[in-house]
């Protein structure tokens, strides 16, 4: 099969755990974009997140962020697909953080915005590995909730950091209770992210493959974690890093380095590249 695109998650798979992309898969990215091969972020971050990192790569024109939510033309500066939440639905959700010990992160204008009081507190949500990204990349305000009502709870997506991962179920168990009409998935340790009913990186990847004219199967996605199933189910070509958890290393068909060890340009080089 000769692979047209990949698909790279960012956190735990290629960035390392110091949060950076190494020289290696930067460098294997950049060959692949050369070759005329569509490599692209596919990542629960907004745009705003992804700047500090798009400068590496000139020749990257697409990205698929925010879980899906977003699909955009870094060239044209467009959405190719861009998918709000359900009103009601963040009002509620938020109306629940608030009532409880939950960091929310808000996803909107393709930025991220973080209470400040929470930012400088991210150990109690086992976050503290995130406080330089954080620092330099997030919208820091005295009060998400309002801004959420400023913005008419006009959202793309939240994150939900909670102090337990036991504290994590409650949170899903009682939005699933309201059939809220999102879609919920775990990240990180304590991470509930919450996207668009219908909204997922598998439906990103789709939508980006229809505006290319590439088909699906000529894709590769590369990931580490639950928030990857989506888009490893659907490309051609599954490939799990080697620190990625259980579920995501059985449902894939290759396994490659971890992502202190340059995976990404492990599989670029084998699959991307080498047309197997």
């Amino acid at each position: 099969m000769k692979y047209q695109l990949l698909a790279a998650d960012m956190d735990g798979t290629l960035l390392n755990s110091e949060k950076e992309i190494s020289p290696e898969n930067a460098a294997a990215i950049n060959r692949a974009l050369a070759a005329g091969k569509t490599v692209i972020f596919s990542t629960g971050r907004c745009i705003r997140e992804l700047r500090a990192f798009l400068g590496l790569f000139p020749e990257m024109r697409y990205v698929l962020c925010e879980s899906g939510a977003c699909v955009y033309d870094l060239k044209e500066n467009s959405y190719i697909y861009h998918k709000l939440m359900d009103t009601d639905a963040v009002q509620k959700m938020m109306d629940y953080v608030v009532e409880n010990d939950i960091m929310p992160q808000v996803l909107l204008r393709n930025q991220a915005v973080m209470n400040l009081r929470d930012v400088r507190n991210l150990a109690h949500f086992r976050m503290a590995h995130y406080q330089k990204h954080f620092d330099d990349t997030g919208v820091l305000v005295t009060d998400v909730y309002s801004v959420c009502q400023w913005e008419n709870w006009e959202v793309e997506k939240i994150c939900l950091y909670h102090t337990s991962p036991e504290e994590r179920e409650r949170t899903k168990a009682y939005f699933e209770s309201l059939n809220l009409p999102v879609v919920m998935v775990f990240a990180e340790e304590t991470s509930l992210e919450i996207s668009a009913m219908g909204i997922d990186k598998g439906v990103g990847l789709e939508i980006l493959c229809q505006h290319l004219n590439i088909p699906v199967e000529q894709t590769i996605a590369v990931g580490d974690s639950f928030n990857d199933l989506s888009i490893l189910k659907k490309a051609g070509l599954s490939v799990a890093v080697a620190n990625a958890v259980e579920p995501v290393k059985a449902l894939c068909q290759a396994v490659v380095a971890d992502c202190d060890h340059h995976g990404v340009c492990e599989a670029i080089e084998r699959y991307l590249l080498g047309d197997v």
